[in-house]
C-alpha cells in the first residue's frame, strides 16, 4: 500500500477509519464558507483539506468552485474536491467539471467523468464524446457511462458507434450506457425509440449481463406485445434469460401474463413414479432422566422432501439436562407403520426417502404465478396441489398458503390428510389463507366434514381463532371419534369465551381417558392464559377446587402459573396449604418460579409457617425475587432482612449474601456483618462486608467504619483483614 505524504495518511486514518460523514456533518451546526476556502488556500496540512472539501459538500456555495476546481488535478485531494463538486448546486461546478475532463487523464479524468454522470450534466456531453476515443480504455468506459446516465439524443447518437469497440472493457460500458439512454426513453413514453436501443445491445456482442438486462428492457417496451419475446426467453433453456423473463412477468403482471406462463407451465398431471412410504413424524423429545423437552415440531419442521437426517444435540431443545449425555427419543410412521428409535447426543439420524424432486422449471414458474397474483395464475397452483406428481403438489400447496383464496379450502383440507411433509404444509397453509370467504369457506366444509378431515379443520379453525365454530366445537366434545374429541377440545383452548369456560372445566373434571385429561389441560392453560380478565378466569377454577380430584388440582396449579394475575396467585397460596402434599409440592414449584414481585408475601409466609418439607423451597423463591426481579433497593434489602431471619441453614443465607453483594448499600453492610458471628459464614460475610464498604460513598463513612471494626474482630483470611483495615482508615479521615 502507498503511503501518502503532506499529511493524507491522516485522511485514511482521521477520516475514513472515524467513519467521518457527510450526513454527520449535516447534523452540525452551519461553517462559515470562507474559513473552509481559507483552509483549502492556505498549506494546512492535506488531511484538514479533505476534512473542509467534505464540509463544503454541506455548506459551500459557487464561491468555493474557484479553490476546489484545482484540487481535481491534485492526486491526493481530487475524490475530497469532487465530493463537494458532486454536491454543490451551482452550475459553475458543472462548468468546473468540463474543463477538468477536457485536460486530465488516467485515474483524475475518471474520477472527474464519474461525477459528470452523477450531475447529469446536458453540456458535457460533447466533452464525453470526445474522450470516447480515448487511449485509455478506462476513461474511455467512464466516458460512455457518464453519457448513458445524461441520456439524450445527442448521447445515443455518440455510443452507438463504439458498441462494437475492440476493447472489451469500452463494448461493455457503451452497452451499459446505451441501456441507461433506452431507460431514459421508456420513462419519457418512448416505447419504440427503448425498444430499438434494448434490440441493438440484446443482439450485439457484449457481456452477458448486459444482454440480460437488454432483454427485460425490450420486453417492457412491447408492452402487451412482449409476451411472445417473453415466452421465447422462457423456452430458451438459459437459466439467466428464463429468470429475467419471470422477473420481468412479475413487473408486468395482468391477465395475458400470467395466461401465458399458466401455458407453458406444461401437464401437471401427476407423473408415474414409485413413490417412496411417507415420512410423519410422530412424537419427539430431547433429554435424560426426568428432564425432557418437546421437540416433536422441531424435527416435523426439519423433514425436508420426506427426509429428516438430523444430529441428537443441544440445537434441538437447549440443554434440558445438562452435565449428561442426553439422547432423543423418536417416534415415526413410514406409510402408516410406526417405529421408535433412540439415537444418543452426537450421533446423527437418517430416516425417510426422499422423493424425486419437482421440475425446477413450473416451482420457477408457480412462483411467479403467486407474485403476480391473476385469478388464472391461482387456478394453476390450486390444479397443482391437487394433480401433480407429490413434490410439485408440496411446493403448490406452500404457495397457496400465500396467494389462495377460498377455492384452495378443499383442496387444502385435502392434502392435510394425506400424511407426511406434504400434511403438514397443507394444514399451515390453510391456517395462512387471507383470501376473500376462506373463513366461511372453512366453516361450510366443517359441517359437513367427517373423520381426519374435520381433525383438519378444527385444528385450522382454532389457530384461525374463528370465534364462529364454537357451536361446532362445543358439540364435537362428546364426539364417538377420539380424534375429533381432541382437536375440538384444542380449538376451544384458542376460541372459547370467558362465559363458556365452564365447558371445559367439567370435561377436565371428568375426562374420559388419561389423553383426553392432557388434551383438555392444555386446552385450559391456553384458553385461561388469553382471557381479558385473568382473575375471573382464576375464580371459575378455584370454584371447582374443593371436588377436583388430586391431578386436577395439580393441573390447576400448573395452569396458574401460565396465566399469572392476581386471582392466580391467591389460588396458588391456597393451595401451597392443600391438604395433598402432591398438590403443595406443585405450588410451591410454580411460585418459587413466579415472575413477579407480588409472590414475595407468599414466599415468605410459607417458608416461616408452611409445610417443613417445602420451606427451604419456598425461601429460596423469596430470595430469588429480591435477587432478580424489578424491586425497590429499600424493599430489597427489607426483603434480605428477612430472609435471614427466616433462614434455618448456612446455604440459604450465602444466596442473601450474594444479594447484598449485588445491590450494594449502607443498610445491606450493617446486615452482613450480622453474619461474620455465624462460624460457618465468617469469612464469606466478612468478605460481602469489605466489597458492599469499597463501593459505598463517603457519606456512609461512619456505618463502614463500625462495619469493619466487627470484620476485623472476627479476624476472617488476612487479606480481609487488611483490607478492612484500609476501610476504616479511610472511613476515620
Amino acid at each position: 500500500m502507498q503511503i501518502w505524504k503532506n499529511g493524507i495518511s491522516i485522511v485514511l486514518l482521521g477520516i475514513m477509519t472515524l467513519g467521518v460523514r457527510v450526513g454527520a456533518f449535516a447534523q452540525q451546526p452551519p461553517v462559515p464558507e470562507s474559513e473552509l476556502i481559507a483552509i483549502l488556500k492556505s498549506d494546512a496540512p492535506k488531511g484538514d483539506k479533505a476534512l473542509a472539501c467534505k464540509k463544503l459538500a454541506v455548506f459551500g456555495t459557487g464561491q468555493a468552485v474557484p479553490v476546489l476546481a484545482p484540487l481535481l488535478a491534485d492526486p491526493e485531494l481530487a475524490s475530497w474536491a469532487r465530493i463537494a463538486l458532486e454536491a454543490i448546486p451551482d452550475p459553475a461546478c458543472d462548468a468546473a467539471l468540463r474543463e477538468a475532463a477536457k485536460k486530465l487523464n488516467g485515474r483524475l479524468a475518471v474520477g472527474v467523468i464519474n461525477s459528470i454522470g452523477v450531475r447529469r450534466d446536458p453540456q458535457a456531453v460533447e466533452v464525453l464524446a470526445g474522450r470516447l476515443g480515448d487511449s485509455d480504455a478506462e476513461v474511455a468506459a467512464a466516458a460512455a457511462v457518464a453519457l448513458g446516465r445524461i441520456g439524450g439524443e445527442k448521447a445515443v447518437e455518440a455510443l452507438r458507434p463504439i458498441l462494437k469497440h475492440p476493447s472489451p472493457i469500452v463494448g461493455n460500458a457503451a452497452a451499459e450506457g446505451l441501456l441507461s439512454c433506452a431507460d431514459w426513453y421508456l420513462a419519457e413514453g418512448k416505447a419504440g425509440a427503448a425498444q430499438e436501443l434494448y434490440d441493438l445491445v440484446r443482439s450485439a456482442d457484449v457481456p452477458k449481463p448486459r444482454r440480460v438486462e437488454a432483454t427485460r428492457g425490450a420486453i417492457l417496451a412491447r408492452g402487451a406485445e412482449g409476451i411472445p419475446l417473453l415466452v421465447e426467453e422462457l423456452r430458451s433453456g438459459d437459466k439467466d434469460l428464463v429468470a429475467i423473463a419471470l422477473s420481468t412477468a412479475r413487473e408486468i403482471k395482468g391477465p395475458a401474463v400470467a395466461q401465458a406462463l399458466v401455458a407453458e407451465l406444461g401437464p401437471i398431471t401427476a407423473a408415474p413414479q414409485q413413490r417412496p412410504p411417507l415420512l410423519v413424524i410422530k412424537s419427539a423429545r430431547y433429554g435424560a432422566g426426568d428432564r425432557w423437552a418437546d421437540i416433536t415440531e422441531v424435527l416435523r419442521a426439519a423433514v425436508r422432501n420426506n427426509s429428516l437426517q438430523i444430529e441428537a444435540s443441544n440445537s434441538l431443545a437447549g440443554d434440558p439436562a445438562p452435565g449428561v449425555v442426553k439422547q432423543l427419543e423418536l417416534v415415526y410412521s413410514l406409510d402408516g407403520q410406526e417405529f421408535s428409535l433412540r439415537v444418543k447426543e452426537g450421533e446423527m439420524v437418517k430416516i425417510g426417502e426422499g422423493v424425486r424432486p419437482a421440475d425446477p422449471r413450473q416451482v420457477a414458474i408457480l412462483e411467479a404465478l403467486a407474485d403476480i397474483g391473476d385469478p388464472a395464475g391461482i387456478a394453476a397452483i390450486v390444479k397443482a396441489a391437487q394433480g401433480a406428481d407429490w413434490a410439485l403438489r408440496l411446493v403448490a400447496v406452500r404457495l397457496l398458503g400465500r396467494v389462495g383464496d377460498a377455492s384452495a379450502v378443499p383442496v387444502l383440507v385435502s392434502a392435510a390428510t394425506e400424511g407426511g411433509e406434504l400434511a403438514q404444509a397443507a394444514a399451515e397453509s390453510l391456517v395462512q389463507l387471507s383470501g376473500q370467504g376462506v373463513d366461511e369457506a372453512i366453516l361450510k366444509a366443517l359441517h359437513s366434514a367427517q373423520g381426519a378431515q374435520r381433525v383438519v379443520l378444527l385444528q385450522a379453525v382454532g389457530e384461525r381463532l374463528l370465534e364462529a365454530a364454537l357451536p361446532v366445537a362445543l358439540a364435537d366434545m362428546t364426539s364417538d371419534d377420539p380424534r375429533v374429541r381432541a382437536a375440538a377440545i384444542q380449538a376451544l383452548g384458542m376460541i372459547v369465551p370467558l362465559e363458556q369456560l365452564d365447558v371445559l372445566i367439567g370435561r377436565f373434571l371428568q375426562p374420559r381417558d388419561d389423553e383426553e385429561f392432557q388434551a383438555v389441560r392444555n386446552a385450559l392453560m391456553m384458553a385461561c392464559s388469553r382471557m381479558p380478565d385473568l382473575d375471573a378466569a382464576a375464580a371459575k377454577l378455584m370454584a371447582v377446587w374443593p371436588k377436583a380430584p388430586t391431578r386436577t388440582r395439580v393441573a390447576i396449579v400448573d395452569i396458574f402459573g401460565a396465566m399469572g394475575g392476581q386471582g392466580a396467585l391467591r389460588g396458588l397460596a391456597q393451595a401451597a396449604r392443600d391438604s395433598e402434599d402432591d398438590v403443595q409440592d406443585a405450588a410451591t414449584r410454580v411460585l418459587g418460579e413466579w415472575m413477579s414481585a407480588d409472590a414475595a408475601p407468599v414466599l415468605l409466609d410459607l417458608a416461616r409457617t408452611g409445610n417443613p418439607r417445602y420451606r427451604i423451597r419456598a425461601l429460596r423463591g423469596y430470595i430469588r425475587i429480591a435477587r432478580q426481579l424489578d424491586v425497590p433497593l429499600n424493599e430489597r434489602i427489607a426483603m434480605c432482612r428477612e430472609a435471614l431471619a427466616a433462614a434455618q441453614r448456612p446455604e440459604e443465607r450465602r444466596l442473601v449474601l450474594e444479594v447484598l453483594r449485588r445491590y450494594p448499600t449502607a443498610e445491606g453492610l450493617q446486615l452482613a456483618v450480622t453474619q461474620v458471628a455465624v462460624p460457618e459464614l465468617k469469612a464469606e460475610a466478612a468478605e460481602t462486608a469489605v466489597q458492599i464498604a469499597e463501593k459505598l460513598p463517603g457519606s456512609d463513612a461512619p456505618i463502614v467504619g463500625k462495619a469493619m471494626d466487627q470484620v476485623i474482630q472476627a479476624a476472617p483470611a488476612a487479606e480481609i483483614v487488611q483490607r478492612a483495615q484500609a476501610l476504616r482508615q479511610r472511613a476515620r479521615q
